[in-house]
């Protein structure tokens, strides 16, 4: 870009501009007052008492001899020399106060800029995959540092959501490549041995079909989350605690069959939200919490409010993070979950119960604008 066309240079002018037409404007007025008071003036008595008067110019002027009009002349005359001396030394400070503006225009501009440059450098040096540089600008609080914590605090939430999708890719491919792998390694097994029976092909079968409903619904749970991050589904009123009560007579057969009791302890909260994606990141959790869940235990679905947050959140009574395979807890399904919380402008938030047993997963939503972090805290306390 163009000097003439940068902040700096046009700020420079700005200030130069105000700070010469001001002091233009003061030494106007000065020689102003200067010339009327010297028009004001006559030569005084005392001068007239003289013998002899020297005239500004070095000329010699017997007193006595002058004449009244003569005098006038004379004060005429030392007022307009006195004058062109005013003159003459206004001009060379307007010019000297032209080139000193210019100067502290482009020095003050350049420091009231250093920040705005300093955003610039670190927005040029940013690369999509290192979001790590932070402005951190120093100073009083005012509109550029606040402009700087504003794009710090972008910046962090742009990481968040790098690190979040990088996160889910990685889920993703494995999630899926696993039940791929089963799939082809059971067909290869069947069709390399010669002897496979009816009875061998339909227990491979039955894998296949395993793995491919497994497949189906990780696909479902992709579908609903592109969905919601380009748009297209519509956020409508809705209640967490209807949500969590419809999930509990879903999931009973289904915990029952394994000795595992669930239970709602839910109470009405209002978010908007899209209900069939808060719905199977709710089923996800759930999922998550049935495989750790051990025989003779209890999931608690609940649902509740926080100031200006609302919560649904499932406990389980496994044996908690520390003690588990990261495989049997983490996957896509905690992926999808978090893509969708941070999609409604919420987050998941996970919590280990009391030595490190149990665990209490968390999706806090947002009720109306809310602003700022989703809270760190548990709403409940753990069973």
């Amino acid at each position: 870009m163009p000097s003439w066309q940068s902040i700096r240079f046009r700020l420079s002018v700005q200030y130069s501009a105000v700070v010469f037409g001001l002091g233009g404007a003061l030494l106007g007025l000065v020689f102003l007052a200067i010339r009327q008071w010297l028009k004001s003036q006559t030569m005084t008595r005392a001068m007239l008492t003289r013998e002899v008067v020297v005239l500004p110019d070095g000329r010699f002027i017997s007193m006595p001899q002058l004449r009244e009009v003569e005098i006038q002349a004379i004060d005429n005359y030392v007022s307009g020399i006195v004058l062109d001396q005013v003159a003459k030394l206004t001009l060379i400070a307007v010019i000297a106060l032209f080139l000193l503006s210019l100067v502290v225009g482009w020095v003050m501009s350049g420091r009231v800029l250093k920040p705005v440059e300093e955003i610039t450098n670190v927005a040029r040096d940013i690369q999509a995959s290192d979001l790590s540089r932070r402005i951190a600008l120093e100073g009083p609080d005012d509109e550029l540092r606040r402009l700087a914590d504003t794009f710090d605090g972008m910046l962090e939430r742009l990481d968040r959501a790098f690190t979040s999708q990088r996160q889910f890719l990685a889920d993703t491919s494995h999630d899926l490549r696993t039940p791929l792998a089963v799939i082809q390694s059971n067909v290869e097994l069947a069709e390399s041995d010669p002897g496979s029976s009816v009875e061998d092909w339909k227990s491979v079968g039955g894998i296949v079909r395993r793995n491919t409903e497994r497949m189906s619904a990780m696909i479902d749970d992709l579908l609903s989350a592109a969905r919601l991050q380009t748009g297209r589904a519509q956020a409508v009123a809705l209640d967490l605690k209807e949500l969590v009560e419809a999930k509990v007579s879903e999931f009973e057969p289904v915990a029952a069959a394994d000795d595992v009791s669930v239970a709602a302890e839910a109470s009405s909260a209002i978010v908007q939200g899209v209900e069939v994606v808060l719905y199977r990141a709710l089923a996800n959790l759930v999922d998550n919490a049935h495989k750790a869940a051990p025989p003779g235990s209890r999931i608690i679905l609940s649902s509740g409010s926080d100031g200006e947050w609302a919560w649904m959140a499932v406990i389980d009574e496994g044996p908690g993070l520390e003690n588990m395979d990261p495989e049997d807890r983490i996957g896509l399904g905690l992926s999808i979950v978090t893509q969708i919380a941070e999609s409604h402008g919420g987050a998941l938030r996970t919590f280990a119960g009391p030595a490190e047993t149990g665990t209490t997963q968390v999706v806090w939503l947002p009720v109306g604008d809310a602003q700022g972090e989703p809270p760190g805290h548990s709403p409940i306390a753990q069973p």
